[in-house]
């Protein structure tokens, strides 16, 4: 995480990274509910059918809920 970061920064982003622990989805909308947050930005594992089902989505989730405009980009 510290050098994904890094890299970010690197380019110019301006970036703040967070640890938390709870529901992955709960802990992101909390968190994103701040007022010095612009953005989500996340990636998704990718999975459909009844992986997805089962397993439930974060992603999906946090579409539904988020205040924030949202950045998703699939994992390949």
């Amino acid at each position: 995480l510290r050098g994904l970061e890094e890299r970010l920064k690197a380019k110019g982003f301006e970036v703040d990274t967070h640890v938390r622990y709870g529901s992955e989805a709960d802990e992101i909308l909390d968190h994103a509910n701040q007022p010095d947050i612009d953005l989500i930005a996340m990636s998704t594992h990718g999975r459909t059918g009844v992986k997805r089902w089962l397993l439930g989505s974060v992603a999906e989730k946090i579409l539904r809920h988020a205040t924030k405009p949202i950045f998703l980009a699939r994992c390949t």
